[in-house]
């Protein structure tokens, strides 16, 4: 196995908030040396599209976007933590506020 396939291993698993704060897991597959990833919310059972999936060799990033019923697109982006079993998850998303007349 190179070196590659087994950087890129350290991402496979279910993933999940370590601060309790989510109830999104994620889990990431790898096959025929690309990864495959699905999502799912916990709270509802929603099980939302994944697309755009990207890996960087040189920076060890894994990123993907997560498009939510809601309307709601989230970018991601994983990379390794010092701590075994962990992962650094950098996120942005859309958002939607009410406004009124003021």
């Amino acid at each position: 196995m190179g070196k590659t396939s087994d950087l890129m291993k350290r991402f496979t698993g279910i993933w999940t908030c370590c601060d309790g704060f989510s109830d999104v897991a994620i889990t990431i597959k790898l096959r025929a040396g690309k990864f495959v990833i699905s999502a799912l919310d916990g709270y509802d059972g929603e099980k939302p599209e994944v697309y755009d999936i990207t890996w960087s060799d040189t920076r060890l990033e894994l990123g993907f976007a997560i498009h939510w019923s809601n309307g709601r697109f989230v970018k991601y982006r994983f990379i390794p933590s010092v701590a075994k079993d962990r992962l650094e998850l950098t996120y942005s998303y859309t958002a939607q506020e009410l406004w009124e007349r003021a």
